[in-house]
């Protein structure tokens, strides 16, 4: 068993993790309604704390990057920082993954972002 598989460790990390999402989700869904997106929460946050952002209005839908810079802004204004981790990466059905840090610095932010389709009832 490693160091970070240890039960009271894991423990420790989920609790940490599941008061940090219920410090920030308010402003997070909130900051994302303003740039057209609805937020979920994903995963079992064990380990880190795995959000989804669908967008969710026809017209005036934020890029990805314009939206991410804003969920950091907001989970500064509770934590005190929030950093975007190196570059996006790309996922199945159009999907674009980052990962965010926060200031505690334990059980980082993985954030899927469903951007809008290029028109209605467009299928890829």
């Amino acid at each position: 068993m490693s160091r970070t598989d240890a039960p009271a460790l894991r423990a420790a990390t989920g609790e940490f993790c599941r008061s940090l999402l219920e410090a920030i989700l308010p402003a997070v869904r909130l900051t994302a309604r303003h740039h057209g997106y609805a937020v979920a929460v994903h995963g079992s946050l064990s380990r880190d704390i795995d959000l989804i952002a669908v967008a969710w209005r026809e017209h005036n839908v934020s890029d990805p990057d314009e939206l991410v810079r804003a969920i950091c802004g907001a989970i500064a204004g509770v934590t005190g920082s929030c950093l975007r981790q190196a570059d996006s990466t790309k996922k199945p059905h159009g999907r674009v993954a980052f990962t965010l840090i926060h200031g505690g610095f334990i059980g980082e932010i993985d954030l899927s972002v469903i951007p809008p389709t290029r028109g209605p009832g467009v299928i890829d």
